[in-house]
């Protein structure tokens, strides 16, 4: 074949395929405009009340983009105007324990983790931190740690009981995990307001990755239905970013929230704790958890919805992403600066936000910059 043939073969040829290509190119983008028609009626349809199926919320976070988070965040702001407002409640955490009898795979206070420093809070330590919390403004309080059996029901129902006493006003959340109905209406006897007890999935088959056998999802959930039974404001939530989790699973907290129908819903990014058998995952997305706080808060408008610690922690503008997706509960870490990092378990070059109670007044500055006044502050969170 001469040389002249050749080019003219090679030339009809990067006709041919680029005009094929041009017409390839020029399918797949109406493609992507059906595909965003699709997924803007069905946020539409979520900002005006509607209900969506889980395989619509899969849809949803499958092909999210930054067109569709937009919409997202313009429904949240309209939701925001016309509904729940610009009041912010903050929640100080206090991490009383970091022992656990439990070993779950993801959490860094799993009982075989030989890399974690141990600690329990005395009584005094936690009144200290209390006090802290309420000179700030925050009439809200959550004890949370791992199920450390040395602290006893009794005993905790006299730290609830003391904070009671010398705060009467405050609002007392418990995070302690599994116990019996008993121990619980102990509790609330004894003057806990609220209860927050996270499946990190509420899918069995998701669950069991991401906990030792001996553990049991339906166990959980009883004691959901019984912390609800007891009058307890109820909080239950889950993981974004763990270990072998599908979008349709995500997708699947949407019926399990509708069915428990708690008043307050912690959605947390999955940071990997050395020590673990996940510590050589990847972490969480950051907007990905804000793209499922505006999913939350459209679906459903009165829950509260705070920015979990793992999302704060990470990005140093956590606390506004998130509130700007829909969230209205700020979270910020009364325990005492020394035992905070032993309580998480976190690689600390994962860890670019402030969280603590010394850092509470700088975050709440950087909300009103960005435009969301602090009006909840000196509000306690109560049953909406």
């Amino acid at each position: 074949m001469k040389i002249t043939e050749r080019v003219l073969l090679a030339k009809l040829f990067l006709a041919f395929t680029g005009k094929h290509n041009y017409y390839r190119k020029r399918n797949e983008r109406k493609g992507r405009r059906r595909l965003n028609d699709g997924l803007r009626e069905l946020v539409d349809r979520l900002g005006s009340g509607g209900a969506l199926t889980p395989q619509e919320y899969t849809e949803l976070l499958r092909f999210r983009d930054g067109e569709v988070s937009a919409l997202l965040l313009e429904h949240v702001e309209a939701l925001r105007k016309s509904g729940f407002g610009n009041e912010l409640y903050p929640m100080g955490t206090i991490d009383i324990s970091s022992y656990c009898k439990n070993n779950c795979y993801y959490c860094g206070l799993r009982r075989e983790n030989r890399f974690a420093q141990r600690y329990r809070l005395e009584i005094s330590e936690i009144m200290k931190c209390c006090e802290n919390g309420w000179s700030k403004g925050i009439r809200s309080v959550l004890l949370q740690g791992g199920e450390d059996l040395l602290y006893t029901p009794d005993k905790i129902a006299d730290i609830i009981s003391e904070i009671r006493r010398q705060w009467s006003d405050i609002a007392i959340f418990l995070s302690l995990g599994e116990k019996s109905m008993a121990v619980y209406e102990k509790w609330k006897r004894a003057g806990a307001d609220g209860y927050i007890l996270c499946c990190e999935s509420s899918k069995d088959s998701a669950y069991r990755k991401l906990h030792p056998a001996k553990m049991s999802l339906l166990r959980r959930k009883q004691c959901l239905w019984e912390l609800k039974e007891l009058g307890y404001i109820l909080g239950s939530g889950f993981l974004i970013g763990t270990p072998y989790q599908k979008v349709s699973e995500m997708a699947e907290e949407f019926l399990f929230l509708r069915q428990l129908a708690p008043e307050l819903v912690l959605t947390g990014t999955f940071l990997p704790a050395d020590g673990t058998p996940f510590e050589g995952e990847r972490m969480g997305l950051a907007d990905l958890t804000d793209y499922m706080i505006s999913l939350l808060r459209l679906t459903f408008p009165n829950l509260y919805l705070p920015v979990a610690q793992s999302l704060a922690a990470i990005d140093k503008d956590g606390n506004v992403n998130g509130v700007r997706a829909g969230a209205d509960v700020i979270l910020t870490d009364l325990t005492p600066a020394d035992k905070r990092q032993e309580y998480h378990c976190f690689r600390k070059r994962l860890l670019r936000g402030k969280i603590g109670i010394e850092d509470f007044g700088s975050q709440l500055d950087k909300l009103e910059e960005a435009g969301y006044a602090a009006a909840g502050i000196d509000r306690k969170i109560a049953r909406r």
